[in-house]
């Protein structure tokens, strides 16, 4: 069993269903991970139910000029938090529900990934036990820490089963039994482990996801982690234990994107060797293949 992580791209239909939820009459903000959606959303269920409702109505009842609002859900210009208040107090949301559209457009709006981590913690906080399962914390833990995934693979191909201190000594680097327990447990809620009819821990074919604005956080948390672990694999493993390789070269747009496919179709052949090999599990490792820019690239959008 192995774990790839892709970041890709997202859509307003991976995001829920838009017609039942126009079809409710009202909207529910903490199902919210994006707040151009939410806006759009909310300006297209008032035309709805709202007779001779505009941009120019909205924006006179919230203070701002009539084209922001169409500027915001085009991209042209993001929502600054004070205009988020005004916007808040014209679509007459609660006190909490206002926090949380800050701590959504803080969230959107942020360029550092531990800027995104603190803005995703108040939209976690902010939505209790809602029924509402979109923000899926329990995965959000899976892609941020890089030791699930070896844990997962300590307990069903190397067949450690769940004992937390057994895996935590076989971990490079160390990673303490109280955090392989929480491990465990995780992988078990997620269903990514199971004990079969003769006791013996294996892997499922569940796949982990959520929605791509979460997901991405997530997934720049754990290749963070990566990344600084192959630099201290450096200084932790010999020569013969490792095989770290690097080029710097210049080519077209049209073969950079041919490199990207290459490496794509390559890790597919590497699943393809280990999923078909027949001998039992003996090491658990990382492959990282690292492809990335040191000129700006003009049409990059």
């Amino acid at each position: 069993m192995y774990t790839i992580l892709v970041e890709g791209k997202h859509s307003r239909s991976s995001c829920r269903d838009y017609s039942s939820m126009i079809n409710k009459k009202s909207l529910n903000i903490f199902e919210y991970v994006d707040y151009r959606f939410f806006l759009g959303d909310y300006y297209e269920l008032q035309k709805e139910i709202q007779k001779g409702f505009t941009y120019r109505s909205f924006a006179r009842n919230a203070s701002v000029t009539a084209s922001l609002l169409k500027d915001i859900l085009n991209g042209r210009q993001n929502l600054s938090i004070a205009v988020t208040r005004k916007y808040g107090a014209a679509m007459r949301l609660s006190a909490k529900e206002i926090e949380y559209f800050e701590a959504l457009v803080g969230f959107n709006n942020s360029k550092s990934n531990s800027e995104k981590n603190r803005f995703f913690g108040e939209m976690v906080r902010l939505r209790g036990r809602s029924s509402v399962k979109y923000l899926d914390v329990k995965q959000y833990d899976y892609f941020s820490q890089w030791y699930n995934a070896v844990v997962r693979e300590m307990v069903t191909q190397r067949e450690m089963g769940d004992v937390p201190e057994a895996i935590s000594r076989e971990i490079i680097p160390e990673v303490s039994p109280a955090k392989i327990r929480k491990s465990v447990e995780l992988l078990k809620d997620l269903g990514l482990i199971y004990r079969d009819e003769s006791g013996r821990w294996l892997a499922t074919d569940t796949v982990v996801s959520s929605e791509y604005e979460i997901e991405s956080v997530a997934l720049k948390n754990y290749h963070m982690e990566m990344i600084e672990l192959a630099k201290q694999s450096i200084e932790r493993f010999s020569a013969d234990q490792r095989e770290l390789q690097g080029l710097t070269l210049s080519s077209s747009r049209a073969m950079y994107k041919m490199l990207k496919e290459r490496i794509r179709s390559f890790t597919n052949e590497v699943l393809d060797m280990v999923a078909g090999e027949k001998q039992k599990a003996e090491v658990v490792f990382q492959l990282n293949l690292q492809l990335f820019p040191f000129s700006h690239q003009e049409d990059a959008k």
